[in-house]
């Protein structure tokens, strides 16, 4: 997997990582430990990604972006020298006009060197096996291919993961993509039912009555500011919510009445 995140973050800071300095003709690059980073980092993982585990770091040169850090959720984010993100996405990088790497909240990136022919960011890709939980595209149902290309035209399956959600059970959790289109995550049952398209939302954007149950029935619990938004296959909506105590870590589901519909750890 290392060989695999190398490669991928070597060919993202050779197309995109822009220079400070426009006569700047390459950039390096290192692995890093997180222990290593301003602590604004982990801060910003923990808080916006409770879900999520830290993959690996890198630290880059000559580039406005100096932290490059790959999730296990095939997400990647950047960061300035002082800890400050330059956004958040699913997953990849994109240079922004003022030079720097950007992430932003529709997850836009580039392919070059990466994408799905290459191995794929952060160890998944279109051939490859993935990070922790991935599977090759090729032993996954041949229906979930197949519901792709029917309702996502131009788009390509760019990583797969196992994973559990208290609302479906064990599931496939599948990024699609498309050249300078948004990554699309979307969830399929083992048997390859598409379940959900699912995107990560801002806590502040949560519908009134999902807050109001979260506070009602959550006493002692700070939401985290992301959350997930699932967008059901007959059209209906669910919202998880990410909770923290002092003790406890756990995250709930709603419906989009308000509705609690299951529960879990995270």
């Amino acid at each position: 997997m290392k060989r695999i995140l190398f490669a991928v973050i070597s060919a993202t800071i050779l197309f995109f990582a822009c220079s400070k300095d426009d006569s700047e003709s390459s950039s390096s690059y290192e692995e890093v430990s997180l222990s290593s980073v301003p602590t604004t980092v982990s801060a910003y993982i923990n808080e916006n990604y409770p879900d999520a585990a830290v993959s690996a770091v890198y630290k880059l040169y000559n580039s406005d972006t100096v932290y490059a850090v790959v999730l296990n959720t095939s997400e990647m984010l950047a960061f300035n020298g002082n800890g400050k993100p330059f956004g958040n996405g699913i997953p990849g990088l994109l240079c922004d006009s003022t030079g720097g790497f950007l992430n932003d909240s529709t997850g836009h990136h580039g392919h070059h060197g990466g994408g799905h022919h290459g191995g794929g960011h952060h160890g998944g890709g279109h051939h490859g096996g993935g990070h922790h939980g991935g599977v090759p595209v090729d032993s996954i149902p041949d229906a979930i291919a197949a519901w792709v290309s029917a309702n996502y035209d131009g788009f390509t399956i760019h990583h797969v993961w196992n994973d559990t959600l208290c609302q479906f059970g064990n599931v496939y959790d599948v990024m699609i993509d498309s050249s300078r289109i948004a990554h699309k995550k979307l969830i399929f049952s083992l048997d390859g039912t598409f379940l959900a398209l699912a995107h990560r939302m801002a806590y502040s954007d949560m519908p009134e009555a999902v807050a109001s149950a979260v506070e009602a029935g959550f006493a002692g619990y700070e939401p985290r500011q992301k959350a997930e938004h699932f967008i059901l296959a007959d059209g209906t909506n669910q919202y998880k919510v990410f909770l923290m105590s002092e003790t406890q870590k756990m995250c709930v589901v709603f419906d989009e009445s308000g509705t609690l519909l299951c529960s879990g750890t995270h």
